[in-house]
């Protein structure tokens, strides 16, 4: 608690607009919420501009913001190669894949792991993808918790509360039709924050962004690491390739990001969409990686001080440049824009999870449930959802640099998807008891390298130490080592026990030229 740090009246009229806003946003979208496809889909009626917004604001958070800038504040840009990739990526992505979706799945991706293989893989994939949205929205309440509670003098525990209560009260009551149309809303007031924030530091230090740009590159903040390549230090070749697995997982594979491609209109509006989309996220990652660099040259040109406890937590220094350097009015819309940044992502985990919950478990269970009722269980799914995000957040509080170890822990979370999938796509010869064993290979080896491997920063030591027979290469590789393990296996084990060709009714190549 900050009690001296307090924000005027009219920063304070800011925020209360955007959230009214919001909450208008929700309120509207209600009256049209009638059936599971309206909640889930909007009636897949939803203009493509609009599609390339909502992928912008999912995929931009406040852990974007606030820990970008602060990593690049502290080192370099060590984590720009791991977006350098998104372009090659989303060639495949916009012409294969968001057409195979749209024709093949109903609401659900993991739809597609039981026509391929069998329900339990359908019901693994969605597991895994509940874990791993869980554990990325506890990271974005976090990472918002941090600048607001600094810059205002609110605990962070309450900044998590108020700020998930909210968006839960939107998501529940306008469906994804509210979560994509305030998508736009809330990439706007990220951008507009972002900037307000790069022309202070560049423009405020004299010499002007002259001076600003080549103390930073002097500096070396331009920097993207180390070359050299090895499995176990962090370098520019560990992070290209866990980048473009990155990109396939987070485009592909993750039902957030690929339900914004079945609510577009066409298919040819959800191939764009897909595209321009991503793309338009390179630029604003640029912006956050650019504000590290342009701050730490301000605090060196302009002498303003840097406190210890703010220079020693990097997760710091914006909010400590915002609080201190920023004009009145400019705090406010600040506040708004990382609140916006994490509510266009939080909003959209929690419609896309209650979307799983209801198409991949509840439609099992009661097979011959109403549309009302799952309409009512995906609304319920949404609130419980959102609470175990909001107290999973909690526990994050007292971590001093919790970028890392979030991005340890999504890749950790990502369990094999990628090469699940690619396993029913790209062979004919995989079968559903070799992709059941493959699962297995999978949870085996990232619970051995996870427990032998990642520091929980609360204790600052591996939850189980074997010595000799730890994991010992880079924490990062585990979410690429479980995707080969899942795709090698599975095939593996299919052409040891089944010597029959699986069935390939839902092959990529057969669903796409169709």
């Amino acid at each position: 608690m900050h009690d001296n740090l307090q924000i005027s009246g009219i920063d304070a009229a800011i925020v209360c607009v955007y959230f009214a806003v919001v909450f208008g946003i929700g309120v509207y979208f209600s009256r049209h919420q009638k059936t599971t496809q309206d909640y889930f889909l909007a009636g897949r009626r939803v203009p493509g501009w609009v599609v390339i917004f909502a992928i912008v604001g999912t995929m931009i958070s406040s852990t974007s913001f606030v820990g970008h800038s602060g990593n690049v504040f502290a080192t370099n840009l060590w984590a720009l190669p791991q977006f350098l990739m998104l372009p090659v990526v989303m060639v495949f992505v916009s012409r294969f894949v968001v057409t195979f979706y749209r024709r093949t799945v109903r609401m659900s991706i993991y739809d597609y792991l039981e026509k391929r293989f069998s329900y339990p893989a359908r019901a693994y994939g969605a597991a895994a993808f509940i874990v791993s949205r869980v554990v990325d929205m506890s990271a974005t309440l976090y990472f918002l918790a941090i600048p607001v509670s600094f810059m205002t003098g609110i605990h962070m525990g309450w900044v998590i509360v108020i700020v998930g209560v909210v968006t839960l009260v939107m998501t529940v009551a306008g469906g994804i039709a509210a979560v994509v149309y305030a998508d736009v809303l809330q990439g706007a007031l990220l951008v507009g924050g972002a900037l307000a924030c790069l022309g202070i530091a560049l423009f405020r230090p004299e010499g002007g962004p002259g001076a600003v740009l080549s103390t930073a590159w002097d500096g070396g903040k331009f920097a993207l690491g180390d070359w050299s390549f090895s499995w176990v230090t962090d370098n520019v070749w560990v992070f290209l390739v866990g980048g473009a697995i990155w990109a396939v997982q987070r485009y592909a594979l993750d039902q957030h990001i690929v339900q914004k491609y079945l609510v577009a209109k066409t298919d040819r509006d959800a191939r764009k969409s897909a595209y321009f989309g991503a793309l338009a996220c390179l630029p604003v990652w640029g912006l956050f990686f650019l504000l590290g660099a342009c701050l730490w040259a301000f605090f060196q040109l302009t002498g303003a001080e840097l406190p210890g406890d703010v220079a020693r937590v990097k997760d710091n220094i914006v909010p400590y440049f915002i609080k201190t350097q920023l004009p009145v009015g400019a705090i406010g819309l600040v506040i708004a824009a990382l609140a916006a940044a994490a509510m266009s992502s939080l909003d959209s985990d929690l419609n896309s999870m209650a979307t799983v919950i209801v198409d991949d478990y509840y439609s099992r269970l009661r097979p011959r449930a109403s549309d009302r009722e799952q309409l009512m269980v995906g609304r319920v799914a949404v609130a419980l959802l959102g609470v175990s995000a909001i107290v999973f957040s909690l526990s994050w509080i007292g971590i001093g640099t919790a970028m890392e170890f979030g991005v340890q822990l999504f890749s950790i979370a990502t369990a094999g998807m990628l090469g699940l999938f690619a396993l029913g796509a790209l062979t004919k010869r995989a079968t559903a008891r070799g992709a059941l064993i493959g699962i297995i290979a999978c949870i085996l080896f990232t619970g051995w390298a996870t427990f032998t491997s990642v520091k929980l920063p609360a204790l600052d030591r591996v939850l189980v130490d074997l010595g000799p027979f730890n994991y010992g290469l880079n924490p990062y590789l585990i979410g690429v080592f479980n995707h080969a393990i899942v795709f090698g296996v599975g095939l593996a084990a299919s052409v040891l026990f089944d010597r029959k060709v699986a069935r390939a009714n839902a092959s990529l190549k057969a669903v796409v030229n169709s």
